[in-house]
């Protein structure tokens, strides 16, 4: 195990190429997969309530986020940084999606309005910080900081929609709502391990332990949609 630092990247070679962190990129891809199968199996829920489709682009887009990540990784030594850009600021739509579905089912219209505005500006500066971190800052010398605005936007969206929200609506529309938050305290050992850089093997750093960490998440979360797919939450627009 190693803490505090990074190990060194796992190097080999296909197709005369020499590319990099081969587990790392098979875990962005197993997200992706998962976020695809999960996209799938909402798109046959067989509802057309805008909290379901808003989840079926949030993985939608989490997925795609996740491959784009993945080469970015996998062809470090051709893209270089740069090739990590489209990945984080991919990744600030995607809590958009996640932010908008929990929104939509508001019984309140003035606050509802309110809260979608507030994503809205939310997402703009985000958007405009990260490109002013990888415009000016040092990325090359502290790739993590390409990832701190990204991480802070999707646990702001996370932690108030489903975990905030999530909670109050399991006392006002489901009990299933429970999945949802319970999703969102699953994330929260990503956060130690990133932050303190702990790392079980080189096979299987930290990166590769949060893949894990985040399939298992968004299975709650998958789980809370199929549950609730079985009730009338139009109960909560009247």
């Amino acid at each position: 195990m190693l803490i505090g630092s990074n190990y060194e990247k796992i190097k080999f070679k296909a197709f005369n190429l020499d590319l990099l962190e081969p587990i790392c990129t098979l875990g962005d891809l197993l997200i992706a997969a998962f976020c695809f199968y999960f996209a799938y199996k909402i798109l046959k829920m067989n509802t057309k309530l805008l909290f379901y489709n808003y989840w079926r682009w949030f993985f939608i887009s989490f997925g795609i986020a996740m491959i784009v990540g993945g080469i970015g990784h996998l062809l470090f030594n051709y893209t270089g940084v740069f090739g990590k850009w489209f990945g984080w600021l991919g990744s600030l739509i995607t809590s958009i999606f996640l932010e908008m579905a929990f929104i939509s089912i508001y019984p309140n219209t003035k606050v509802k309005k309110m809260l979608y505005l507030i994503s809205y500006v939310k997402l703009a500066l985000m958007f405009i910080i990260e490109l002013l971190i990888l415009s000016f800052a040092d990325i090359d010398k502290n790739q993590a900081l390409g990832l701190i605005v990204p991480s802070i936007n999707f646990f702001i969206g996370i932690g108030s929609c489903a975990g905030f929200l999530g909670y109050y609506y399991q006392k006002t529309i489901s009990v299933n709502f429970k999945y949802f938050w319970i999703g969102v305290l699953v994330l929260v050992p990503t956060t130690v391990l990133q932050l303190f850089k702990i790392n079980p093997h080189q096979y299987f750093d930290r990166n590769d332990l949060s893949h894990i960490i985040v399939i298992l998440s968004f299975i709650f979360f998958y789980k809370a949609l199929k549950k609730l797919s079985k009730i009338d939450l139009t109960k909560s627009l009247d």
